[in-house]
């Protein structure tokens, strides 16, 4: 049995391609979403719960696993972590499927002011010294911000997935309806640019999160406002196995 540890658009084309070559799947998730998704789209059994290095432990034991393909968001490093040691513990093989890191042009890169840092603590910082800051990064760390921000309810702006329970999370900590776009990217450039220069933004927040996250575009629409962008950095992991495309991770795995 192969555990997919899902959570991004490149674990549904994992899952995909292992269905066509009739292995046997579980995946995990943690939003009602993915687990929705992946039922309907692959008829495969899901599990929704975040889970600790133990859960997965009594996870791998269970259900008899053999693999993990860790397909979480580039950004999801505490999962990763703990799928690592479950791994080790239990003597079985981990493979992180890591999407590629955006490679920007040297045009692009010319035009673009960005403002490259290592946190979300020190992304906030830097946001400080804006007057309106545009946050594409989720809801998940809202609060570092909300924290670090002076007036935030008129200086922040924020777009996240469309999901209920990250609106009512970010409506809850204070921000207002009129702040917030609740959409599913990724968005093309026009689409960022309009959005940007509605909210009369003058800092864009995003993540390295690699082309199918959308950075291009988010950084191509500010260069064109004349917008800077402070880019948060990938989380640094000492994977033991890592693969950048799909078809590269499946070849491994059948032979």
């Amino acid at each position: 049995m192969i555990l997919i540890i899902a959570g991004s658009s490149d674990s549904y084309q994992i899952i995909s391609a292992l269905k066509e070559k009739q292995k046997r799947i579980i995946a995990s998730v943690t939003t009602d979403y993915g687990q929705e998704l992946i039922k309907e789209k692959f008829e495969i059994p899901v599990i929704k719960k975040r889970m600790d290095t133990k859960a997965l432990i009594d996870l791998i034991k269970s259900q008899k696993i053999t693999q993990i393909i860790d397909a979480t968001h580039p950004f999801a490093d505490k999962i990763s972590k703990n799928a690592i040691k479950a791994a080790q513990q239990t003597e079985i093989t981990y493979l992180r499927f890591e999407r590629q890191e955006l490679k920007l042009d040297t045009k692009l890169t010319a035009q673009a002011k960005i403002i490259r840092v290592a946190s979300y603590q020190e992304a906030a910082f830097k946001a400080k010294d804006f007057e309106k800051i545009f946050l594409t990064t989720g809801s998940k760390n809202i609060n570092i911000f909300i924290n670090e921000i002076t007036n935030y309810k008129q200086r922040l702006f924020l777009r996240i997935m469309a999901f209920p329970a990250f609106i009512k999370k970010i409506l809850a900590a204070g921000i207002s309806p009129a702040n917030l776009v609740a959409a599913k990217g990724p968005f093309s450039k026009e689409f960022n640019q309009a959005m940007f220069k509605e909210y009369q933004a003058d800092v864009i927040i995003t993540k390295a999160s690699g082309k199918t996250g959308g950075l291009k575009t988010k950084i191509e629409a500010a260069a064109a406002l004349g917008l800077t962008v402070i880019l948060i950095e990938r989380p640094k992991i000492d994977y033991p196995k890592v693969f950048n495309t799909v078809d590269n991770l499946i070849e491994y795995i059948i032979d």
